[in-house]
């Protein structure tokens, strides 16, 4: 059995106090040296620190008219006093956790792979007032914001690395040496620093103090010249946009290699980068990547990853999903498609993989993007590509998707929820045929059975508002509770049209 590697750790400290406790509750079952470089803390934080047997602080000055350019230099230069005495560095802020289910084990499995340098997947943790009790902050803050800007170098071995090459405030590196980076990052590097808008106010105003005249003519560290108001209403921005992430709290059982829903997302073939930057042009004006505009913002504007993906419509129809709190796309790679739940009216897996008689380990969506300009597949039972492209002889194939060209000739929004079919309620239609739905025999040659798939097949294209279903229909709700039915969509397409059900508040009754 390999022996634990030797890690130590370097950070900046000012005024940390607070802080100070979780810090170590956190790093201590891991790191064997810290490194602490002290700008003059005037609380406890400097008692804090002496009390540690394994702290080593150190003093420093700002010289010059710049923090953060001294804070530069010194994360450029104070690990390699490690070189020769650990096989790990962690460079990091003091509420920067970095995490990982199993730190050691993946250390030392990166040591092995030859990898020197790891990035962490940053998220701006949340919460709504600062934790006071002794919880692990991992296990009690669990909400959180993706932040690309914490994908920073915070791991390294400072016997490989020649240079770090650390911009100012450490969010991007440009490291020389030995650099060899894993094929994906499993670290999340969550920055505790919103806790509680009162909290942000107040370290911000503390500081805001240690800015010189050189950081303010740069721009560098301008959030902490924030009023109270600004701090508070960027507090409560997050906070409206904080899900649970990934690993941590209800998702703890997510693997580390998932924790990177860009890497996930970008592996599955399931994001059309194109696709979204042509349907949302905001996005290119704004010179933003596309799939980290989606993973971090546009699956909750239900900003579509390609034409078959509804995020809002696959979460009202799926409360599984719902209930997971994340990226609905994520859920449908991890088991919605397995599971045969369509990503949207007009994407049907289970049929899909039946009909072109996939392997079970192939995705059906998948299949499709790669092959929808093909002319040679539906990507449901109600379109008929064939028929679509002999009444179309003018299209193309390897140009345009078939489908997409039908929603554009029927005057349908690709962006938005199909035109729901128009036809009359079931009394109507079996009245229409002559058959007595009471009866077991048949007047004329219809089956009754045969009529009710005919029917449900139109139904499946109908949007059904699951949460006010459920209020509406208390037996439904109690049947969706113990697991004996899985969706409202499912009962309103089995059994509640046929029962004179609406699938939602808007709906004319006999839809």
């Amino acid at each position: 059995m390999s022996a634990k590697p030797r890690i130590h750790l370097y950070c900046l400290c000012w005024n940390d106090a607070r802080m100070l406790a979780h810090f170590f509750r956190h790093y201590d079952p891991w790191v064997d040296r810290y490194f602490v470089l002290d700008n003059g803390s005037t609380d406890d934080s400097l008692a804090i620190l002496e009390a540690q047997p394994r702290v080593t602080v150190r003093h420093f000055d700002v010289t010059g008219d710049s923090f953060v350019e001294v804070e530069r230099r010194l994360s450029d230069t104070v690990w390699r006093k490690s070189r020769g005495r650990a096989e790990w560095v962690m460079l990091i802020d003091i509420d920067e956790f970095i995490y990982h289910p199993d730190l050691v084990g993946y250390l030392t499995r990166c040591a092995d792979e030859g990898v020197t340098a790891v990035r962490g997947i940053g998220y701006e943790m949340v919460s709504d007032h600062f934790p006071t009790d002794s919880a692990p902050l991992v296990e009690s803050v669990t909400l959180g914001v993706r932040s690309a800007g914490h994908d920073k170098l915070c791991v390294f071995n400072p016997n490989a690395l020649t240079d770090t090459g650390f911009a100012p405030g450490r969010h991007k590196s440009a490291p020389v040496g030995r650099v060899h980076w894993p094929d994906r990052p499993e670290l999340l590097l969550l920055h505790y620093k919103q806790l509680g808008a009162d909290y942000v106010v107040q370290r911000s105003a503390e500081l805001h103090l240690g800015l010189r005249e050189g950081d303010v003519e740069q721009g560098w560290g301008k959030q902490y010249q924030w009023s109270a108001a600004e701090i508070s209403d960027q507090w409560a921005k997050l906070k409206s946009e904080s899900a649970p992430v990934p690993g941590l709290g209800i998702l703890k059982q997510v693997a580390p290699a998932h924790y990177d829903q860009e890497h996930a997302i970008a592996q599955s073939g399931l994001f059309d980068s194109a696709w979204y930057l042509g349907t949302y042009p905001d996005i290119g004006a704004a010179d933003a990547d596309a799939l980290s505009h989606f993973c971090i913002h546009g699956w909750k504007e239900d900003r579509r990853p390609n034409l078959y993906f509804h995020p809002a419509w696959y979460l009202a129809n799926h409360p599984e999903a719902a209930a997971s709190g994340r990226n609905p796309l994520l859920h449908y790679l991890a088991s919605g498609e397995r599971d045969g739940l369509r990503p949207s009216p007009w994407f049907d897996p289970a049929w899909y993989r039946k009909q072109y008689k996939l392997d079970v380990a192939e995705s059906p969506l998948r299949h499709y993007l790669a092959n929808r300009t093909s002319g040679l597949y539906s990507p449901n039972a109600d379109f008929d590509v064939g028929r679509f492209r002999q009444e179309h002889p003018r299209w193309t194939a390897g140009t345009q998707d078939p489908f997409e060209e039908h929603l554009r000739r029927a005057h349908l929004p690709s962006q938005e929820a199909p035109m729901e079919p128009t036809f009359p309620s079931y009394p109507e239609v079996v009245s229409m045929l002559g058959v007595d739905p009471q009866e077991s025999t048949d007047p004329v040659t219809v089956e009754p059975a045969a009529l009710v798939e005919l029917l449900q097949r139109f139904l499946s294209s109908v949007e059904v508002d699951a949460a006010w279903y459920r209020r509406t229909y208390p037996d439904v709700a109690a049947a969706l509770d113990d697991g004996s039915l899985a969706s409202a969509r499912q009962h309103f397409i089995e059994y509640g049209y046929f029962e004179g059900r609406s699938p939602r508040a808007a709906a004319i009754h006999d839809t």
